[in-house]
């Protein structure tokens, strides 16, 4: 069982929309029998500047054993940011989830 955790774009979307992508993403997780780690829920609330949302979510990200980024997240300065860190400390970057999920 892996501890994942889900990158995308969250800033500046409406809170509906975000809620329900990061949601569809978080049950596909565990339909695969891994340990979702949700940014939404790491952060916990919307009001917090993105500095110390993305300091929350570095962290959580580094006790992960992967990274499942969304199709928005090339749309997102915090989600290149986590991008960026999974590359450099090897930590597997996935990308869809359609049934399993697939590695880049």
């Amino acid at each position: 069982m892996k501890r994942i955790y889900i990158a995308g774009k969250i800033s500046g979307l409406p809170r509906h929309e975000v809620s329900m992508k990061f949601g569809e993403a978080q049950q596909a997780i565990r339909d695969l029998g891994h340990i979702d780690v949700c940014p939404l829920e790491v952060v916990g609330t919307w009001d917090i500047t993105w500095k110390n949302a993305m300091t929350l979510c570095i962290k959580a990200l580094l006790d992960c054993d992967a990274v499942l980024f969304l199709p928005c997240y090339r749309y997102s300065k915090g989600a290149l940011l986590e991008f960026d860190i999974a590359r450099r400390l090897e930590i597997p970057k996935y990308f869809s989830i359609k049934g399993k999920i697939t590695e880049l």
